[in-house]
């Protein structure tokens, strides 16, 4: 008894989820390796909240293959909000597995993308120009080349074996939509069990900055561009293809998973062990942003 007459409180361990959630035949299971990378990055990122009537939840994960070897997650995301327009910003980048520092390429053609919508919507002229948004994080990235290697007169080619990254921008203002992509980070509009893709989703190439991916800053032409309304029964995903993958346009496993699991927002950290799933053969790392459309 405590001096007060009344018994201490019991304290009782908080019981916790054990493992990724499962979807098929699971990965190997492994003891993940920090990364070894220069600034350092984070496993796993997660974010979510509210705005402008949104509802939005974002992770990004690392790859098995990366966590056993110790590599960075090549992956990144970006969340903005533009209060006066009240529209959520939102970009997804892939970096290219070939090029030497396409981790810090994904984090700066989020950043500098994200950046460049709201200073468009700043401007309030109207649409936004999504070949200039898309112009300035290539030369972000080219400028970042420069800096690292001390050469003033580096040029695109060059950053492109550095930072190579794709990058999927998105600007969801209500139910009004408007993505725009560089590279294989594709789009759905998930409505029950169907995905739509917002983005077309092009072919897998070999991974290789020399093998025909489509990837900033080098690019052979402007993003592809769509427009979508965001329905208060659908949800717009934006993820990189290490979740496009197994996906597989929705007819499988993952796809009723997946679907099942945001058919209303999870909370935060449970998207984020979600998006982790454990499917055998699929080692890549994931990101996802989910926006679900204001209620009507």
């Amino acid at each position: 008894m405590t001096a007060a007459g009344r018994s201490a409180p019991v304290r009782r361990r908080v019981r916790l989820a054990r493992g990724p959630v499962t979807i098929g035949e699971p990965a190997a299971a492994i003891e993940a390796r920090l990364a070894a990378a220069e600034p350092y990055r984070p496993d796993t990122i997660a974010d979510g909240g509210t705005a402008f009537g949104l509802t939005v939840r974002a992770a990004s994960v690392r790859g098995l293959y990366k966590r056993y070897t110790g590599g960075p997650r090549q992956d990144d995301i970006c969340l903005r909000l533009h209060a006066d327009s009240e529209t959520l910003i939102a970009a997804v980048a892939d970096g290219v597995s070939g090029a030497s520092r396409s981790d810090l390429g994904a984090a700066l053609a989020v950043r500098y993308s994200t950046a460049a919508v709201a200073r468009q919507l700043d401007s309030g002229t109207g649409g936004i120009d999504w070949g200039g948004v898309f112009e300035q994080a290539a030369w972000a990235l080219v400028e970042e080349h420069r800096r690292a290697c001390g050469d003033a007169g580096a040029g695109v080619e060059e950053a492109s074996w550095s930072l190579a990254t794709t990058l999927l921008v998105a600007a969801v203002r209500g139910s009004d939509v408007e993505v725009a992509a560089v590279g294989d980070s594709p789009a759905f509009l998930l409505t029950g069990r169907v995905y739509d893709a917002v983005v077309a989703e092009p072919e897998r190439f070999d991974g290789l900055v020399g093998g025909g991916v489509d990837a900033l800053p080098r690019s052979p032409g402007p993003p592809s561009v769509s427009t979508r309304s965001l329905d208060s029964g659908s949800v717009l995903l934006l993820c990189t293809d290490g979740l496009a993958m197994p996906l597989a346009g929705g007819d499988g496993e993952v796809g009723a998973t997946l679907a099942r699991e945001l058919s209303r927002p999870p909370d935060v950290v449970d998207f984020a062990r979600l998006l982790d799933f454990s499917r055998s053969t699929y080692d890549d790392d994931r990101s996802l942003v989910a926006v679900w459309g204001p209620a009507r």
